[in-house]
């Protein structure tokens, strides 16, 4: 075989070599340019991941600072609350204190009222009495004289019931002597003085009796039995007519001993 031959045989085999060895080429050519684009795009990621990190590191360390002044903030929050608590609980206090007060206060002044009300009818009574006496002319007489009654000590005392109530006069007729001696030993006081029945009230106890004032026991007579019964001393007959017979409220002031000692009380 000559060499034109052998050239003409070998000729296809090295153009498939050469085929191949492209082929080759362009195969390693593609896959090096696919791990090249896939090698920047990993690079990418990792850039993309590391900057992400980086910011939520960034983030995460704000949060932490944030979250060290919400506590520090929550912490004063909760101090002040102690303190507003505190202070709520003192006004509270306070509160109950004032309505303590308010609530004795509204008592007294009730109580005020209850005695203003009481005084005032008192004080239309007494004036009834009073013209009723000045009706009849009375003149004073000397008898046993009433020194009077110390505004610290006044006070009505415990109430006891509705008395029937008469006057008399320090007249040898109504008082069995001309002298205006009582059976206590002591003078009569127009106006304090009253009979009672000795039975009850021994001699000494201090009463008041709405519309007449404060009144002491110093006398007795056969006309007043019972507990709930007195007669009034007064200076006229027409007067002790004019008062007649009525029913008056009577205060227990304080329990006699069975001696008139002091009459100033």
């Amino acid at each position: 075989m000559n060499n034109d031959e052998a050239h003409y045989i070998y000729k296809p085999q090295r153009v498939t070599i050469v085929k191949r060895y492209l082929l080759v080429s362009a195969l390693l050519t593609a896959t090096v340019a696919m791990l090249c684009l896939y090698n920047v795009s990993v690079y990418r990621s990792y850039a993309d991941i590391k900057r992400q990190l980086k910011e939520s590191r960034e983030m995460l360390q704000k949060v932490e600072a944030d979250r060290d002044v919400l506590l520090e903030i929550n912490s004063s929050l909760i101090k002040d609350n102690e303190e507003l608590r505190e202070q709520n609980n003192a006004i509270e206090e306070q509160n109950r204190e004032l309505k303590t007060r308010m609530e004795a206060l509204k008592k007294i002044n009730e109580e005020l009222i209850q005695q203003n009300n009481e005084l005032q009818e008192d004080n239309i009574m007494l004036q009834n009495n009073l013209k009723k006496a000045a009706s009849v002319g009375i003149k004073p007489q000397n008898y046993g004289s009433f020194g009077g009654v110390s505004r610290s000590s006044v006070h009505r005392g415990e109430y006891i019931g509705r008395f029937l109530g008469t006057a008399y006069t320090p007249s040898v007729e109504e008082c069995g002597n001309d002298r205006g001696i009582t059976k206590s030993g002591e003078p009569i006081i127009p106006g304090l003085t009253i009979a009672v029945d000795n039975n009850y009230w021994p001699f000494g106890t201090v009463f008041y009796i709405k519309g007449l004032g404060y009144a002491v026991a110093m006398d007795t007579g056969s006309g007043v039995k019972g507990k709930y019964r007195f007669d009034f001393a007064v200076l006229d007959k027409n007067f002790a007519l004019k008062i007649g017979r009525d029913y008056y409220d009577v205060f227990l002031v304080r329990m006699g001993n069975g001696k008139v000692e002091d009459v100033n009380f």
